[in-house]
């Protein structure tokens, strides 16, 4: 009689005897012992709810989200998740979105497992802190590509045929889903690209035209979420601020809650016409003449150099290093090796130690110089380094980087790296797709670091530096 008392024993005597009676089905019953994730904060218009038992669901504020729900919105249709970990799910207007896995082990990260599938439509997500600690469980796949996290609020459009993603903080790395060989993570095979916060003016894009992550100029992809007719949609161009609904010039304007249920359609129309005047408003304000700012000035490196080994043969085409006997005449010391070049920095003293009051930094790229030297004639031609992006967070001692890389033989190709930097400002790799070497200076001012690549036709190498 004492297994009475055991937890959990009531309820599946409960269960038992509602199954035998008929009153609940074998998959109501799985579907109520789901663990549940989230909840829904916010709804306007219409949308639904598909459980992993199949059963359609009208989507009502404040009802749980489980692993395995599929979110489905209608034209207008707009739903906010909050998921036990604090992140959050924003999904648009005629969007379709999976729930695949949601949980997490303190214990035993490997074990955790975050991950969407968008179908079609829009959403944008905003990490927790189980995506946070653990971003190489994260995924978010779509027909056509997958996502893997740095840390991230980033918005994603899709359909059967093409991606497009933006980011608003942090990082993402995108590529062709073809190229995932596993289920979680990002996928890093060559084709992939990473688009962080710092990369004003860019978003990715895939279709299958390109098979390749192309950077395009941004757009709103949240305003190009589909709308109803007659202007009765959600006001996107508004620009977006983590934590509230429409946009924070609606609620004012209407005083109204936006985390608080619609009761009818009216009500959803009356809080949409607000967001859309707010937002035609500021269209015009935008068009009004605007002084354009002076372009940067080109960053500067004075204390790091490259040097070139004696064999190496690139026909002329690497122009930023030195020989070593240049690169040594003013005492500098070697602190990054590779198989063509070395780069030096001004010696410093024993014990000396990277010392910097800058939390984080973006550095941009001040030179570059890259060759591709062909396999079946090993000839070498020059390569264009573009749309590269340095991220060190001194305050964690990481480091991550993104470069794109073409030449007539190699196509469009990138470097992709990430890992620490030691208290000697030497960049240790963990996660690249080429190998990557390099260091900052001890002052933290300047940063350099060479990429070898091997691919099937030849070998691609090059140096960077970067400044401020």
């Amino acid at each position: 009689m004492n297994s009475l008392n055991m937890p959990g024993f009531l309820p599946h005597r409960l269960a038992c005897f509602l199954l035998s009676v008929g009153l609940i089905t074998p998959l109501m019953a799985a579907q109520g012992s789901a663990e549940v994730v989230g909840e829904v904060t916010l709804l306007i218009g219409q949308a639904q709810l598909v459980g992993a038992d199949d059963v359609v669901r009208t989507v009502e504020r404040g009802q749980p989200v489980r692993a395995g729900d599929r979110i489905e919105t209608r034209e207008g249709g707009h739903v906010h998740v909050r998921f036990v970990d604090g992140g959050r799910l924003s999904v648009r207007p005629a969007s379709r979105l999976q729930i695949e896995n949601y949980s997490h082990s303190a214990t035993q990260p490997q074990g955790s497992a975050i991950k969407f599938r968008l179908d079609e439509g829009v959403i944008r997500s905003i990490t927790g802190t189980w995506g946070e600690e653990a971003r190489e469980r994260f995924r978010l796949n779509t027909p056509m590509a997958a996502i893997g996290i740095k840390g991230t609020d980033f918005v994603v459009k899709s359909d059967a045929n093409a991606t497009a993603a933006s980011v608003y903080s942090g990082a993402i790395l995108l590529a062709p889903l073809d190229d995932c060989a596993t289920p979680l993570g990002s996928c890093q095979k060559g084709r992939e690209k990473l688009l962080s916060a710092d990369m004003k003016g860019l978003m990715l894009e895939l279709n299958r035209q390109q098979g390749v992550p192309q950077f395009v100029a941004a757009v709103d992809l949240l305003a190009s979420a589909r709308r109803p007719a007659a202007g009765v949609g959600i006001a996107t161009t508004v620009p977006p601020v983590v934590g509230v609904g429409v946009g924070a010039e609606a609620r004012a304007a209407t005083g109204a809650n936006l985390d608080k249920p619609i009761v009818n359609e009216a009500r959803g129309r009356d809080l949409v016409e607000a967001a859309t005047q707010i937002a035609a408003a500021q269209i015009a304000a935008a068009q009004s003449p605007v002084v354009p700012a002076p372009a940067p000035l080109q960053p500067q490196v004075n204390e790091l150099v490259w040097a070139r080994y004696a064999w190496v043969k690139d026909g002329g085409l690497d122009t930023l290093s030195q020989t070593f006997e240049q690169a040594s005449a003013a005492g500098r010391e070697s602190v990054a090796f590779g198989t063509a070049h070395a780069l030096t920095r001004n010696a410093s003293p024993a014990g000396a130690v990277l010392t910097t009051t800058d939390a984080a930094v973006n550095f941009r790229l001040a030179g570059s110089s890259a060759f591709f030297q062909r396999n079946f004639d090993l000839g070498v031609e020059a390569a264009k380094v573009d749309n590269g992006t340095l991220a060190v967070d001194f305050s964690r001692a990481t480091f991550a980087t993104q470069l794109g890389v073409s030449s007539p033989t190699l196509g469009a190709d990138s470097v992709v790296a990430s890992g620490s930097i030691g208290k000697d400002g030497v960049m240790r790799t963990t996660s690249a797709n080429a190998i990557v070497l390099g260091a900052t200076t001890l002052d933290g001012k300047e940063a350099g670091y060479l990429f070898e690549k091997s691919i099937p036709t030849g070998a691609l190498r090059g140096v960077t530096l970067w400044g401020r």
